[in-house]
């Protein structure tokens, strides 16, 4: 018993102390699970100690007994749990998985739930390995397809997929081309979490190219500047200029990899962890961010003050974007950007306050990133979709982001369908119908 208690005190004591420091130091809350696989550990450590100091007492027994009572307890928990688990929780995918050439990826054919204090949900993927449903890989005669490509906004994290951009731009379309006894039009929502244009371009040539899309649209983000760097920095490009690999991909820390663990097989477990995250309004629960962690640096160059030199930075994205507007202008493609504000560049009132985690009361922001963006485009000749104006300009009363997570709420779907409908109205519904 002591020999077990000395080793379980170093175990106990070691691991607690790494998490504290974690927790008090590396990262930007704490969180009530936090505290909660704290308390815990804390309280195995001093009945670990008080095991130790009290062995060659009289109450060595009393400490005996009560070792067993918590094993007993522990261990007829975990079978219930795990029994309750087998038997009531519907098999998940991590929201994503690592892959050699596209650094990560969503799983075809599977189910993940997605989860912050804004939302709760569980997210189809289906046979191609897109949001949506089903799609045949051959192009349906007489259909017009539009491919996105983007990150987690494109992806619509934390909508259900019919309030997604994608799939209400489909909708809306084919109510116009039906009375005018049109092509049908097909929206494939190629979005995923954290994708910058790099990634993008990759997806886009290796597994995309067969769905023979009559337009590629990609949809840039306000962090791709920073994001990009990063995963050019993890990438291994080949000297002959073909693939770009990503040999070294870990998706998950380990309380992440415990997390997933426990939403896969502890039923009791999650329902209560569940319920903790309700209570919280500063843990994030989303997959951790593949290229950095939600930090200023992903919008620093969108506020006012901003002295970085990001010529490379600039560079290297405008690089990727190039690369897939070739290859789409090469293989017969209409390649269209579009460009979309964070809710700190919409307005005061938009995502408040999940925007205090990312910068300062004070922050200013600033259309000097958006004025080099509208510039390649003009320079390149590239059609460009300026979705500010849009955004800024919107009057309906409800919010268009979340008030803690990034992300467009429904109603912020409802504006870029719009305006990706008007475009696409105002330039090719004549040739659509018959």
């Amino acid at each position: 018993m002591k020999r077990f208690s000395l080793a379980l005190l170093a175990l106990t004591g070691g691991l607690t102390a790494a998490f504290l420091y974690k927790k008090l130091f590396l990262d930007d809350h704490f969180g009530l699970v936090g505290v909660l696989a704290a308390s815990m550990a804390v309280c195995l450590t001093v009945l670990a100690l008080a095991t130790v100091l009290l062995y060659e007492t009289r109450y060595r027994e009393i400490m005996a007994r009560l070792w067993l009572v918590v094993a007993s307890v522990t261990l007829s928990y975990l079978v219930f749990d795990l029994i309750a688990g087998f038997v009531l929780i519907r098999p998940l995918s991590p929201p994503i998985v690592p892959d050699e050439y596209r650094h990560h990826k969503l799983l075809p054919n599977s189910y993940s739930r997605l989860r912050s204090r804004d939302y709760d949900y569980v997210q189809r993927v289906n046979n191609l390995g897109l949001r949506g449903e089903d799609v045949s890989l051959e192009k349906p005669f007489d259909t017009y397809r539009i491919l996105m490509l983007g990150d987690s906004f494109t992806m619509g994290k934390g909508v259900e997929y019919g309030e997604t951009f994608s799939a209400l731009l489909e909708a809306s379309l084919n109510r116009r081309l039906a009375a005018c006894d049109g092509t049908r039009v097909e929206v494939l929502n190629a979005g995923v979490d954290s994708y910058v244009p790099l990634l993008s371009y990759i997806q886009l040539t290796r597994d995309l190219q067969p769905l023979a899309p009559d337009m590629v649209v990609l949809n840039l983000d306000m962090s791709d500047l920073v994001q990009e760097a990063a995963y050019r920095k993890e990438a291994v490009f080949q000297e002959d200029g073909g693939a770009v690999v990503f040999p070294d991909v870990d998706l998950a820390s380990p309380e992440e990899t415990i997390r997933t663990w426990i939403e896969k097989r502890l039923f009791f477990t999650r329902a209560f962890l569940a319920y903790l995250d309700g209570l919280s309004e500063d843990r994030d629960f989303d997959v951790r961010d593949v290229a950095t962690r939600a930090s200023l640096q992903l919008v620093a160059h969108t506020l006012a003050g901003d002295t970085v030199s990001r010529e490379e930075q600039w560079r290297d994205l405008f690089e990727s974007i190039t690369k897939i507007k070739t290859f789409s202008d090469s293989h017969g493609m209409a390649f269209l950007l579009t460009v979309y504000p964070w809710g700190h560049q919409v307005s005061d009132s938009e995502w408040i306050p999940g925007r205090f985690r990312f910068m300062p009361d004070d922050a200013v922001p600033s259309d000097k990133s958006l004025n080099v963006i509208r510039r390649y485009a003009a320079d390149t000749g590239t059609q460009l979709l300026d979705l500010f104006p849009v955004f800024r300009a919107y009057d309906g009363g409800k919010a268009l982001y979340f008030r803690y997570d990034i992300h467009w709420t429904p109603a912020g779907h409802q504006v870029v369908a719009g305006a990706l409908e008007q475009y696409l109205v105002d330039g090719s519904m004549e040739r659509w119908c018959r």
